[in-house]
C-alpha cells in the first residue's frame, strides 16, 4: 500500500497527458495565400495581405534571417505532422499557434468611419 500514492501520480500523469494529446483539437493555419515572417527567435507572424492572423511559436531557437520557409501539408498545425517545417534548411515544429482576435468594433475607428 505504500506505493498508492506514486502509482497515482503516475496514472493521473498519464492521464493528462492522454487528454492533451488526444482530446485536444489541434490548431490549424491554412498555407495558401498566408505568407510567414518571422519576428523573433522563436516566434514567427503569418499574414494574408496586410492582414495579420495568427502568432506561430516555434519548437526552438530559429537561425538569422533572412528565412525561407517549407512546409509538408496544405496546413500547418500545432499537432501531428502538420506541424512539422522547414526553416532556413532546418527541421523544426510548430508547437502553438495563437490567432489574433478579429476588430471588437465600436472603437475610435467606428466614430471616424474607419473600417
Amino acid at each position: 500500500m505504500s506505493h498508492f500514492p506514486s502509482k497515482f501520480k503516475i496514472i493521473l500523469f498519464c492521464t493528462f497527458i492522454l487528454f492533451c494529446t488526444q482530446v485536444l483539437p489541434a490548431t490549424c493555419l491554412p498555407i495558401p495565400g498566408v505568407t510567414f515572417e518571422g519576428v523573433d527567435s522563436d516566434k514567427v507572424i503569418a499574414s494574408q495581405g496586410d492582414r495579420p492572423l495568427a502568432i506561430v511559436y516555434v519548437s526552438s531557437y530559429m537561425p538569422r534571417p533572412p528565412y525561407t520557409f517549407r512546409f509538408f501539408g496544405p496546413e500547418l498545425c500545432d499537432k501531428g505532422a502538420n506541424s512539422i517545417m522547414m526553416i532556413k534548411g532546418g527541421f523544426y515544429r510548430a508547437t502553438f499557434i495563437k490567432y489574433f482576435e478579429p476588430p471588437s468594433g465600436g472603437g475610435d475607428n467606428d466614430a471616424m468611419g474607419l473600417p
